[in-house]
């Protein structure tokens, strides 16, 4: 089973990554579970705590961070890609770096919007890619 963690922020560009991710899956016939948390940086500790369930053979985080005016992006996209790097280093769960870090909006929808280059069926294709190669070591 995968596990879906999607942050609420952002959602009108979260909610088609996860729908595009979602109905790779159901045409795949691959069972998994879909989760919310509010922003990016939570879908670290989310994560995290899915890991020590051992009941999910993927998971995949979405979220997008977009360029403001401020700093903060900056730290966001810092501590969300340190997280995922230190669980992916410490645990044999795959983790799938679904987060889009964009400049602005307009990047952002078109790496979402199921009419372009939707990136949501490319981390399910992930997750089950590192599966299926995990299951042969």
């Amino acid at each position: 089973m995968i596990a879906i963690i999607k942050a609420t922020f952002n959602s009108h560009i979260t909610d088609l990554l996860e729908a595009s991710c979602i109905d790779y899956l159901q045409e795949q016939k691959y069972p998994f579970e879909a989760f919310e948390c509010p922003g990016a940086v939570e879908t670290v500790v989310y994560a995290n705590k899915l890991i020590q369930t051992k009941k999910y053979a993927s998971i995949i985080v979405i979220g997008a961070i977009i360029q403001g005016d401020t700093d903060h992006y900056d730290y966001v996209c810092q501590y969300v890609t340190n997280g995922i790097s230190q669980l992916s280093a410490n645990y044999t769960t795959p983790v799938v770096f679904g987060i889009l870090t964009t400049q602005n909006e307009e990047l952002a929808y078109e790496r979402a919007a199921i009419d372009r280059m939707n990136k949501g069926k490319e981390f399910a294709e992930t997750a089950l890619f590192m599966i299926n190669a995990f299951e042969k070591i």
